[in-house]
C-alpha cells in the first residue's frame, strides 16, 4: 500500500530544463509507482521535446498559462489553458510553444518513471554536459523513448 502524499503549496522538486524547468509535483516514489505529476514551464519559441514515442507510459499534458503546439500524427494543434491531450503509449508526439510569451503545461505520466528521464536532464545540466538533441535522443532511449 502506497502512504499518503501530501505537498504543499511551493513544494516540489525543482529541476533544470534544456529551456525552461520543471517542477516534480509527485513522484512514483510517492504514488506506488503508479503517478508522477511534472509541471514545465518553458520560454517563449522553445522546443519542449521533439517528435518521439514513449513504449512504457502514457503522457496526459494540461495547458495551464500561455499556448502550446502539440505535434500529433494528425498535425498540429495549438492549445491555450485548460486544454488538455491525453497521448497512449506507442503514439508519436512533441510539443512546442511557438507562441511569443512563456507557457506553462502539467504533465501526468502513467505509470511513473519518466520523472527520472527529466533528473538526469538536470544532472547534466549541473554538471555542464552538452544536451544537443543527439544527447538528448541517447538519454531519451533510456527510458523506453525513441526520438523521431
Amino acid at each position: 500500500m502506497t502512504d499518503l502524499a501530501l505537498i504543499r503549496p511551493g513544494g516540489g522538486e525543482r529541476l533544470h530544463a534544456p529551456a525552461g524547468s520543471y517542477l516534480v509535483h509527485l513522484s512514483g516514489a510517492q504514488t506506488g509507482g503508479a503517478l508522477a505529476v511534472v509541471e514545465y514551464t518553458f520560454p517563449a519559441g522553445a522546443v519542449g521535446a521533439a517528435p518521439h514515442v514513449h513504449h512504457g507510459h502514457a503522457e496526459h499534458f494540461h495547458v495551464l498559462e500561455g499556448e502550446v503546439t502539440f505535434d500529433l500524427p494528425d498535425g498540429a494543434t495549438a492549445l491555450g489553458p485548460g486544454g488538455t491531450v491525453s497521448v497512449p503509449i506507442g503514439l508519436a508526439h512533441g510539443f512546442r510553444n511557438a507562441s511569443a510569451a512563456q507557457a506553462r503545461c502539467l504533465f501526468l505520466l502513467t505509470p511513473a518513471g519518466y520523472e527520472d528521464y527529466f533528473r538526469e536532464v538536470h544532472r547534466a545540466i549541473e554538471a555542464g554536459r552538452p544536451l544537443d538533441p543527439d544527447g538528448l535522443a541517447a538519454l531519451r532511449a533510456e527510458y523506453a523513448t525513441d526520438t523521431l
